[in-house]
């Protein structure tokens, strides 16, 4: 068997080639190993890859013994590594490289009396991260794509399990750390495994399509009625999001004590801030449409005017249908990662988690246009419009008297749309470099947020 660090080239090639891989925009220059950490006879390498543009990442790479043709072994794909993994988890424990540590560390959640022998399967459909589960017990989700510092999945579920007691996300069992001169950068969690859940996304696209086949059966035009009577079963499961959603908020506002989830005064700073970020999103999306007047010039700032007196808290920050896991009429709330493109600093930043809201009306727009079929273009349009007032409704009632909500109806849905409106500009962005066919489903959403909005306030109305 070869060497367990493959050469630089066949690793540029092989790192150019993975899902996972942040870059794949861009050429590999050069490839260094910071450091390579023993374990169960293979290695985590940390390698800092630079690129092109003179950027680089810090990404990392359990590699096993190559095989003889000389391609990269990828460690996470050996179930005695994957149980190394979860063994220094189970018993904190440590394990030494060159210049820093991996090590373990379980919480008060994990499960006692896991057998060695349980079945490991490495999951497909990775993104920035690889999940190997053991038996229907433990998920392990390795990241790949470092940042110094806690990652928010780790720290967000930790306060959940242990703290808050949320039922609606799975438990965190435990951590992987990355030590070195005194920094700490996340590299593994252990979470339970929901048995028998489905992903949100492919669940809700199986229940339209049995609403769709309803529908073509029905005698003219749809109305609000007739798309309750027929779509009720995913009707009533946006509903139970949305009460979930609004639970998981009081969750991560309810101990003022630790500084890091303490609920804080909304200021007009964070107002004016987060209308520049809004305003350059619509910039960048106009950009990318190449369209002047994309929607008429906006007073975003008075569109928030509504949050003042209201508190950020610390939130989900990249909710979606692909976020959930559905069973039996239930929802559990996963992946508390954020978006993995953006620094640390601004994931882990407290912001009002209307932001999840908007995430999730996105998301409903997204599934019904995905799974439109020729000729039922109203019913789509009526169902995606009664999914949005179920879940809005049941967030709504559900966040009630909650001091991150504002109290006025009219305040909460303006804000809403103000951050629908972000999300669908960005959302144009990435269209429009990647899935060009698809531009005109968040062009479409963006010009409905923009008209939410309605008439502005009149001066000094709160």
């Amino acid at each position: 068997m070869a060497s367990k660090i493959p050469p630089s080239d066949v690793l540029a090639a092989w790192l150019a080639r993975q899902r996972w891989f942040a870059a794949k925009t861009r050429r590999i220059e050069a490839i260094v190993i910071e450091d390579a950490v023993p374990l169960a006879g293979a290695v985590i390498a940390v390698a800092r890859v630079t690129l092109d543009d003179g950027g680089s990442d810090r990404y990392a790479v359990p590699l096993g013994a190559s095989p003889a043709g000389g391609d990269v072994a990828d460690a996470l794909d050996d179930p005695h590594f994957c149980r190394a993994l979860l063994d220094l988890i189970a018993r904190g424990a440590g394990s030494a490289g060159k210049r820093g540590e991996v090590r373990g560390g379980p919480t008060s959640a994990f499960p006692p009396g896991l057998g060695p022998d349980l079945p490991v399967r490495r999951l497909g459909g990775e993104q920035s991260n690889t999940s190997v589960t053991f038996g229907d017990a433990v998920i392990v989700k390795h990241f790949r794509r470092l940042a110094e510092g806690i990652n928010p999945e780790a720290e967000m579920t930790r306060f959940l399990t242990e703290r808050a007691r949320f039922a609606q996300t799975p438990r965190l069992f435990g951590q992987l750390d990355y030590r070195r001169d005194g920094a700490t950068t996340t590299l593994a969690v252990a979470q339970e495994l929901v048995a028998g859940a489905r992903d949100g996304w492919q669940w809700m696209l199986a229940a339209l399509g049995d609403f769709y086949a309803l529908a073509r059966r029905a005698s003219g035009p749809p109305d609000a009625a007739q798309v309750r009577a027929l779509a009720g079963v995913s009707l009533g499961a946006l509903d139970r999001l949305g009460a979930v959603t609004a639970a998981l908020h009081r969750a991560l506002a309810s101990d003022p004590r630790d500084a890091d989830f303490a609920p804080e005064p909304i200021t007009p700073g964070d107002l004016a801030a987060w209308s520049g970020d809004v305003g350059a999103q619509l910039e960048a999306a106009r950009e990318a449409l190449g369209r002047e007047g994309l929607v008429a010039d906006l007073d975003v700032r008075a569109a928030l005017n509504g949050l003042r007196g209201s508190q950020k808290i610390r939130h989900h920050g990249d909710l979606h249908l692909g976020q959930t896991l559905y069973r039996d009429g239930d929802f559990a709330i996963i992946d508390f990662e954020g978006e993995p493109i953006r620094p640390l600093a601004e994931r882990r930043r407290k912001h009002t988690p209307l932001r999840d809201v908007a995430g999730l009306l996105r998301s409903i727009d997204y599934v019904a246009q995905a799974s439109r079929p020729a000729g039922l273009e109203a019913w789509v349009a009526a169902w995606q419009a009664e999914a949005a007032r179920a879940l809005g409704a049941a967030y709504r009632a559900g966040v009630r008297g909650a001091p991150f909500a504002p109290e006025r109806d009219e305040a909460f849905a303006r804000a809403v749309a103000v951050f629908e409106l972000e999300k669908a500009a960005y959302e144009i962005v990435y269209e429009a470099n990647h899935r060009p066919d698809w531009v005109e489903i968040p062009t479409r959403g963006l010009l409905r947020a923009a008209a939410c909005l309605g008439p502005l306030p009149a001066p000094g109305a709160a």
